[in-house]
């Protein structure tokens, strides 16, 4: 698993564990405004930097800080915030094994259709050349 494309191992990871259980769902990795589909996942790779304290002295990236941001939505007339948390449980349960640290999940407003639910959680993790993840503190 290279760093540069994680996020297509991490993705279908996710998606296998989420559809498991929730066979309809529909899992993007874009950002996602309005879903056409319920429930909904999207997965993305939300930001990839350098860590920087473990360059070589070639200035070789050997490391690279990464953090996730996935959204649930569910439209369920009754349930909906059931369904979302169950799903994002799933997510949890899938990424940490993976050595992410959620900063943080929260329901979140849908400007777009208020009679929608939606969580937004934040995972962080270290990744290494070979795609080993770390946790990052």
């Amino acid at each position: 698993m290279n760093m540069f494309n994680i996020q297509k191992e991490i993705f279908t990871k996710v998606a296998n564990a989420v559809l498991a259980t929730y066979t309809t769902c529909r899992i993007t990795n874009s950002f996602i405004y309005a879903p056409a589909q319920f429930p909904c996942v999207a997965i993305v790779l939300s930001d990839d930097g350098t860590t920087y304290k473990m360059r070589d002295s070639s200035g070789n990236d050997n490391f690279r800080d990464i953090t996730l941001t996935v959204d649930v939505y569910s439209n369920k007339t009754d349930g909906k915030k059931t369904e979302a948390e169950s799903i994002m449980q799933i997510i949890i349960d899938t990424l940490f094994p993976l050595n992410f640290n959620m900063v943080s999940c929260k329901p979140m407003s849908d400007l777009n259709n208020a009679q929608n639910y939606r969580i937004t959680a934040t995972f962080t993790a270290t990744a290494d050349a070979s795609g080993n993840l770390y946790t990052r503190r």
